[in-house]
């Protein structure tokens, strides 16, 4: 039954190296996702405001905007600013890790991502996603538009995100 849930989702991939984006697009796609791949931070922001995904895999050293980048324009970006992010990297240090979390991310990988455990925290992050998508429904459904309105400004969040009024 959760394995259904998960199938389906609309990933984007963004990262610099081409062989990555390859090998980790395949895997993906070989799980039921649908993949999307960006070479790099700006070109993913662009392609994440004209198409909605399920769940962003972000590579942290990339050029023109690296990933740290991408989590702050996100944050900022009442779209996007839900979006589950995963971080695939290979930077070393548990301060990269707390400032991607700080930023926003879900989940932080580490290179070379294990295939195993990249499965079950897709699977974690879209399952969560679902039930926030959930929540802004009940939401959007029962409180009036004002009080959704005004709960959006405001920035209360449910479960740990940000309420979005329609």
């Amino acid at each position: 039954m959760r394995e259904a849930m998960n199938r389906g989702a609309r990933l984007l991939v963004a990262d610099d190296n081409k062989v990555n984006r390859l090998l980790l697009s395949r895997n993906l796609e070989l799980q039921g996702h649908s993949v999307t791949t960006a070479e790099n931070g700006r070109l993913a922001l662009e392609i994440m405001r004209r198409e909605t995904f399920d769940l962003l895999l972000l590579d942290m050293e990339m050029p023109e905007m690296d990933g740290f980048q991408v989590l702050e324009h996100m944050k900022q970006d009442l779209q996007l600013r839900d979006l589950p992010v995963i971080v695939t990297s290979s930077l070393e240090g548990i301060d990269h890790i707390v400032r991607c979390i700080e930023l926003g991310a879900e989940d932080y990988l580490p290179k070379p991502v294990n295939p195993v455990l990249l499965k079950a925290r897709i699977g974690a992050s879209l399952e969560k996603k679902r039930l926030r998508d959930q929540q802004k429904e009940l939401v959007r459904r029962f409180a009036t538009p004002e009080v959704a309105q005004d709960l959006h400004q405001s920035g209360f969040a449910l479960g740990g995100k940000r309420v979005e009024a329609t």
